[in-house]
């Protein structure tokens, strides 16, 4: 049954076509209206259907299309707000790690030994002094701790961190679950976020060691993260996108499910907070921390949900997650507007496409038509002397042209019938004559042409097979003659490619090695950088003991001088790393001119390969030619001789056939000629009702 089915499919579809077709034919039939006008409302018709059908296209496409570019927008949006934060979390590291450094310093200053030479118990004392603590938190506003180790922990001396309740929290004891705590025992210093009495704080934990190598206690610098990112936040929250799209970021670490930053949900715990068909978007996210989630809002009371889009990252270190939100109806009402515009520019440009079809068609087909109609009006009634002038070469031209010749033929059709219509007559009188000595020799006749035709018959055979023979290979030839063309046109473009690929090749080396000079100019210039570097540490060396030894108006300087040689420092580090990017540089350029020397040596041996092949292929070619002009020769004179052979054997056919009814024929003849003499009377009279030029009429 299901066969049969798909049997009937492509009848049924073809009657159904039928179908409409006679629907329109006969809707046209019934209009009472010229051609011109019915060839404007097809083609009005059709040029709707097209537009309109290109406008519900071209929408859905654009709507696909503006809702995959909304989302990658929220995608850029989200990953540059995680950029932003954290690029800002890492130069607030850096400066926890820079104050660290001046902290220390201070400590320096007081002392008049480097710290690490100083042994256990001269520098427990130098740590507790407290007014440096205070020295430094008053001029640089942050948040500094200094420690003491006593066994395993590490006890605060000074310290400007609020404990639980306000108070400054000295005498309290870093914290087991502290990161730093493993890294300062092993004498090795730490940056990342801590948690301080309920507080998060961006950290720098540096140790510090007597001449023993001992760790004897640390400080510690820390920024709030709240107060270090705000205007990182600030900036993210007056980012808008689209209508009513935002951006906000959620804790997935400290405290889980807190809004850090939110247009309206800031400081609440959103872990439980369900969309329109309760889904808990927030709980997805902190459980997934990067991707995409659709969900439905509500507005307002009363109003219809409407879908929204978040994309989120999550941001290492800080344990946060950003996402930014918006609408996706937003992106649906903007491809219908372009939808309605579209079908509206249609509805409007449909009239004036119809007038202009209208008048078009009025002046190259209704005004040609009507000429053509009253000219064929004029011949049918006998008329053969109107003038019918074309005017253009398209099928009414044609068709014009077609009556003329009809007009043309006419002419001469009734005007040679006038003038031969006597001479029939007297034609008929002579073969009465003539037919009695007919008789006797149309008996010979017929048996010498049956001998004839029997003999023609067999040579007409073999002329035919001869000729079948011939157009074969006529053929081969010709197929020959083709395929050896094509493969010469291939190998002149193989020829003209392999030329272009070592030309391409050459400017490849010669641009390599401009970047291999380049490459060793600047391992020139990071030489230069070097020596400014290291000459750099020389004068904050010599800035530092100059500082040192200024004692008290000194130490600011001390400080400069400090960070000046960490510059210098860093300098040189990175610089050592990009003269080893230059060096693989080099090398990878010494690699590539070595293999693009191998390929310009193997192209222009594959180049003088193809100029061999191609010189190979000419001469085919050459000989093919020859070969398939000569099996043409052979071929026309065997079709000649078949075409002569075949005309023979018809002809002495029909003689064998006409001998036979001769004499039966002759005996007819004379009752034929006795009634060609009265039609040719009758015929002369019906030639008088066409009108003819004055000289037809003389003939006549």
């Amino acid at each position: 049954m299901h066969n049969f089915l798909k049997m009937q499919r492509p009848t049924e579809g073809v009657e159904s076509l039928k179908s409409t077709e006679n629907f329109l034919t006969g809707w046209l039939h019934n209009l009472h209206i010229g051609v011109a006008m019915k060839l404007g409302l097809m083609l009005i018709s059709c040029i709707g259907v097209l537009l309109v059908s290109a406008s519900f296209l071209l929408s859905s496409y654009l709507a696909t299309q503006l809702q995959s570019n909304a989302l990658e927008v929220l995608r850029s949006n989200t990953r540059i707000f995680h950029n932003n934060i954290t690029t800002e979390y890492k130069r607030v590291m850096r400066d926890a790690e820079r104050y660290s450094n001046v902290y220390i310093n201070n400590y320096q200053n007081k002392s008049s030994q480097p710290l690490h030479s100083l042994d256990a118990s001269a520098l427990k004392a130098l740590l507790t002094d407290t007014s440096i603590n205070a020295h430094f938190t008053e001029i640089t506003n942050v948040v500094a701790s200094t420690f003491v180790r006593e066994g395993d922990q590490f006890v605060r001396v000074s310290t400007s961190v609020p404990g639980k309740e306000g108070s400054i929290a000295t005498s309290t004891v870093l914290s087991h679950d502290n990161p730093a705590l493993d890294l300062l025992v092993k004498n090795k210093p730490f940056s990342g976020v801590v948690v301080l009495y309920g507080r998060q704080f961006i950290g720098h934990y540096e140790p510090i060691a007597d001449k023993n190598g001992q760790v004897v206690g640390a400080v510690a610098i820390g920024f709030d993260v709240k107060l270090a990112l705000q205007p990182v936040i600030k900036e993210l929250l007056a980012v808008h996108i689209g209508d009513g799209g935002y951006a906000y970021v959620l804790d997935a670490g400290f405290n889980p499910g807190m809004m850090v930053a939110h247009p309206t949900l800031v400081n609440q715990l959103v872990g439980n907070v369900i969309d329109a068909h309760g889904y808990k978007r927030f709980s997805d996210i902190l459980a997934r921390k990067n991707g995409t989630v659709y969900y439905e809002t509500v507005s307002g009371y009363g109003a219809a949900a409407r879908k929204r889009v978040a994309v989120f990252e999550y941001i290492d270190g800080i344990d946060w997650i950003i996402a930014t939100t918006s609408y996706v109806d937003d992106v649906e009402r903007s491809s219908t507007l372009v939808r309605n515009s579209l079908l509206l520019f249609s509805l409007l440009l449909m009239p004036v496409i119809l007038l202009l079809i209208a008048a078009t068609s009025r002046i190259l087909i209704s005004r040609r038509l009507k000429n053509v109609l009253k000219i064929s009006q004029s011949i049918a009634q006998g008329d053969l002397t109107v003038d019918i002038h074309v005017d253009h070469h398209d099928e009414i031209g044609e068709l014009l042209s077609a009556n003329e010749k009809m007009r043309a033929a006419l002419h001469a059709l009734v005007g040679g019938v006038v003038a031969h219509a006597q001479h029939v007559h007297k034609a008929a009188l002579n073969i009465t004559e003539a037919v009695d000595g007919q008789a006797s020799t149309s008996v010979e006749t017929s048996s010498s042409v049956a001998e004839i035709t029997s003999t023609m018959e067999e040579l007409s055979a073999s002329s035919t097979q001869i000729a079948e023979h011939s157009r074969a290979v006529v053929d081969i030839a010709n197929v020959t003659l083709d395929d050896c063309n094509k493969g010469s046109d291939s190998m002149g473009e193989l020829l003209t490619r392999m030329a272009d690929i070592d030309s391409d090749n050459q400017q490849s080396m010669r641009e390599i090695m401009m970047l291999g000079n380049k490459s060793k100019e600047i391992s020139r210039v990071m030489v230069i950088i070097n020596n400014v570097a290291d000459q750099t540490k020389l004068i904050a060396f010599n800035a530092a003991l100059e500082a040192s030894s200024a004692g008290e108006s000194g130490k600011r300087f001390s400080v400069v001088a400090a960070e000046i040689r960490r510059l210098a420092d860093s300098v040189t580090e990175s610089t050592f790393e990009i003269e080893n990017k230059i060096s693989e540089i080099q090398n990878s350029i010494n690699r590539l001119v070595l293999n693009a020397e191998k390929g310009s040596n193997s192209i222009k041996a594959g180049t003088q390969a193809c100029k061999v092949s191609a010189d190979r292929l000419h001469d085919i070619v050459a000989t093919a030619e020859q070969t398939s002009t000569a099996a043409m020769q052979i071929s026309l004179s065997t079709q000649q001789q078949k075409t002569a052979s075949n005309q023979v054997v018809m002809a002495l056919r029909e003689i064998v056939v006409a001998s036979n009814y001769t004499s039966q024929s002759i005996k007819d003849i004379l009752s034929i000629s006795q009634d060609m003499t009265q039609l040719s009377e009758e015929l002369n009279q019906a030639t008088q009702s066409f009108k003819l030029s004055d000289k037809a009429d003389d003939q006549a």
